[in-house]
């Protein structure tokens, strides 16, 4: 949490650049990696002096691609609404109600030990879908660094993980509900 007067200090000019700060997102009519490489050349021109820390995006390869190619010094992070919304589309959570409990815990917890319990828990459970625990253990397990909480502990809250969903959540319910 930052104090007040952190944000006295932002105020008289004084940077605090591991605040985080979301900087642009993009909306788009296709997910054509030459429209993409468009966006972020633009954006990177636009403020070369701009290097940023951390990236939020989605699970889109394309983007994750590009933003490497056009900041290749940056780290790239994943949504954590973007992982629960892709997790969500591979079983029927109004079916695994309590495995869907503990898959958003999984995914939200910054306890390591919890972590792994609840990883247990989900893999473990035989009434679970095996193909939706097949699909974590070969989709999700070994990008953990980029979506765990547990791994990015200590890092402002833009850097862990919902920035992104506040703008497609407002463009979702908007324009296309």
């Amino acid at each position: 949490m930052v104090s007040n007067d952190q944000y006295s200090n932002l105020a008289q000019g004084r940077s605090y650049s591991h605040l985080g700060v979301p900087v642009t997102w993009m909306l788009a009519s296709n997910r054509m990696t030459a429209t993409i490489v468009f966006f972020l050349r633009w954006v990177r021109d636009a403020s070369l002096s701009v290097q940023p820390t951390v990236i939020m995006t989605d699970r889109d390869q394309a983007q994750i691609n590009t933003l490497k190619a056009i900041y290749p010094q940056s780290t790239v992070n994943l949504c954590t609404w973007h992982v629960l919304r892709a997790m969500r589309s591979h079983f029927n959570t109004n079916q695994y109600l309590v495995l869907w409990d503990k898959v958003k815990a999984w995914v939200k917890t910054t306890d390591q030990i919890e972590f792994a319990k609840l990883w247990v828990e989900i893999s473990g459970d035989p009434s679970a879908p095996q193909l939706f625990i097949a699909y974590l253990k070969a989709q999700w397990l070994p990008v953990t660094l980029k979506w765990s909480k547990v791994l990015r502990k200590g890092q402002s809250i833009y850097e862990e993980g919902d920035t992104n969903m506040l703008i497609e959540a407002y463009v979702f319910m908007r324009f296309w509900r």
